[in-house]
């Protein structure tokens, strides 16, 4: 990608009020603000996003889960059939419009428009259990817009809903879920703590989430020493709060052997029996050869949240510090002015060899400018063709996460895209 032929325009200063990561965002340009809670993305976040969603893509379907595509906008009549029409539109988070042929809303989350594609296809229990998921925009009015990616009204999820012919096989799949995402957040050098929760307006009686410990974060949960047992502090408001959580998760609270952490939540998972298939009818034929309702799981990864965490963890006071793995771009190529040449042989070539790699071929930006703004934008390796570059095809690179530098030949630098 030549940085030319983008909108890459930085600036010096830095928003105050933001995470230092948001700060980052801003100044470089990766992040448009036009309303509280709506942003636009640039294309290093986009291609972050992609290489999240590509993980979260195969490792779900290791686990034996389908892609599908639901529609954002949906009929009035699905949430009224599920009887959660009038609970959104009090609390104010549902984005909905009257048209002439009648009322949409843009989907804040798709339990209902799941159970009307499965219900009517998925008519015996020999064509259970199923997996299906989807990774798409979603639509809350978020009151407490805040954080930048971290809480928006518009973004990026990754949503699953199973569907299962017993409570028993409903547990078993929330089981391997569980895995799957303690895989995917390992895959993603994210460390998360599944955490036991409340599952408010989605339902069920047993959930929980995965929470990534940050100083920034919004959410604050209560765990023991060595980090085996955590839950929301939010379940200690409930009057029942310790039948509660003896009653679902077998957990006796001893609140002087616990401390707080601040964590972003990223993931949450449920057991939703068979609250919608019954409000909704959605039955199957089962072994008996009488209908009965189907026992549903329904599991999401905020893709744009993590995309956030993942800029929180890895930044510091000059820029972000990607991870190989989940770089938008492996290489970023800045010359002077007398090297412009071979810095454009240099990108064709790793252009061929299939490296992902940006060109600073700004023409108004000085030598100087382009150094910081490669450590802003935080691609793993610069390579920098200067004054004492030689013409042996051996060039200087530095390595963003620890400074250190190095000359490297061609071959050398397409090892490091596979370590």
């Amino acid at each position: 990608m030549r940085l030319s032929r983008g909108n890459f325009t930085t600036t010096r200063e830095r928003i105050s009020n933001e995470t230092l990561s948001q700060q980052i965002l801003f100044q470089s340009g990766q992040l448009k603000r036009y309303a509280a809670g709506i942003y636009g993305k640039n294309n290093l976040l986009v291609k972050a996003q992609a290489n999240i969603e590509n993980v979260i893509r195969e490792v779900l379907e290791k686990y034996d889960c389908v892609e599908i595509v639901l529609p954002l906008l949906q009929p009035k009549s699905l949430w009224v059939e599920s009887q959660r029409w009038d609970n959104y539109n009090v609390s104010g988070q549902m984005f909905y419009c009257d048209m002439p042929n009648g009322t949409f809303c843009m989907a804040p989350t798709a339990e209902e428009a799941v159970l009307a594609f499965v219900k009517g296809n998925v008519t015996s229990y020999k064509q259970l259990p199923i997996n299906v998921y989807q990774i798409g925009a979603k639509f809350r009015n978020e009151l407490r817009s805040r954080g930048g990616l971290l809480r928006s009204k518009e973004f990026t999820m990754m949503d699953a809903y199973s569907f299962h012919e017993s409570q028993e096989d409903l547990a078993r799949e929330y089981e391997n879920m569980r895995k799957a995402y303690l895989e995917i957040f390992d895959r993603l050098h994210l460390k998360v703590i599944p955490v036991k929760a409340l599952s408010g307006d989605i339902g069920g009686n047993y959930s929980e989430e995965f929470m990534c410990i940050a100083d920034s974060g919004e959410d604050t949960i209560l765990v023991n020493n060595d980090f085996s047992m955590a839950f929301n502090t939010e379940i200690l408001e409930l009057e029942n709060a310790a039948e509660f959580l003896m009653q679902n998760y077998g957990i006796t609270v001893n609140l002087d052997e616990l401390h707080e952490e601040h964590c972003i939540e990223l993931g949450h998972i449920f057991q939703l029996g068979q609250k919608y298939s019954q409000t909704m009818k959605g039955m199957f034929v089962g072994r008996n050869g009488k209908s009965q309702y189907y026992h549903m799981g329904c599991y999401g990864i905020g893709v744009s949240r993590t995309l956030a965490a993942i800029c929180e963890i890895n930044c510091d006071k000059d820029g972000f510090k990607w991870p190989v793995s989940m770089a938008p771009y492996t290489f970023y190529i800045v010359s002077n002015e007398n090297q412009r040449n071979i810095a454009e042989e240099l990108y064709q070539e790793l252009l061929t060899a299939n490296q992902k790699v940006i060109l600073d071929d700004r023409k108004n930006v000085t030598f100087g400018a382009k150094l910081k703004d490669a450590k802003l934008f935080g691609i793993p390796y610069l390579v920098i063709i200067g004054n004492s570059y030689d013409g042996d095809n051996v060039y200087e690179v530095e390595e963003r996460l620890t400074g250190k530098k190095s000359k490297m030949s061609f071959g050398q630098l397409c090892e490091l895209s596979t370590l």
